[in-house]
């Protein structure tokens, strides 16, 4: 199902204001940084507070709140499904666990954007292409975000690869490389 930016500034709003503190990690970071106006696909956030995996209790109230759906990700975090009008949003809510983990140094580089009014904080694209890559999934997607965007900033790039152990950068670099990101 597609959704606008209004739509996400809706849900986004609505999370912020039961006081969640988050970032957005997913492809909708890519997807603002197109200025895109219909979005696809879900939401994925970086949660600080409250834990998804401690406070699951905490977003089921919201969800009973706002009529939304609650389900669970792969990795056993709330999957909240947010009812706007005839819309439904997935948002899938993550924290440093199991396979998802986003070093701070990259977390507080996240900028704060307005959508619609609504202040969120986003991750920057080259931080995406940096976890996707670490992930080595959707690489052929990286590709198509790597041209539609033009360009990157290859030294917050380079940066941002060298926030991950030592020993995973050069696997990181091999798939950038293998997009047509150059370093």
């Amino acid at each position: 199902m597609t959704y606008t930016l209004k739509d996400l500034a809706v849900v986004l709003g609505k999370l912020g204001d039961y006081g969640v503190k988050f970032v957005v990690i997913g492809d909708t970071v890519v997807q603002l940084a197109l200025r895109t106006k219909v979005f696809t696909g879900d939401i994925d956030l970086f949660v600080y507070e409250p834990s998804p995996l401690v406070e699951e209790d905490f977003y089921r109230e919201i969800v009973e709140k706002e009529n939304w759906g609650i389900s669970t990700t792969e990795l056993g975090t709330p999957r909240i499904i947010a009812r706007i009008g005839e819309k439904e949003i997935i948002i899938e809510l993550y924290e440093n666990f199991m396979d998802i983990e986003i070093p701070e140094e990259i977390l507080s580089q996240a900028r704060t954007i307005k959508v619609k009014g609504v202040k969120i904080k986003v991750l920057r694209p080259e931080h995406y292409f940096v976890l996707k890559a670490r992930q080595g999934v959707d690489l052929d997607k990286l590709s198509e975000y790597y041209k539609k965007l033009g360009s990157l900033d290859k030294r917050l790039l380079d940066k941002s690869i060298k926030a991950f152990p030592e020993e995973e950068q050069s696997l990181i670099r091999e798939r950038l490389s293998s997009i047509g990101i150059s370093f």
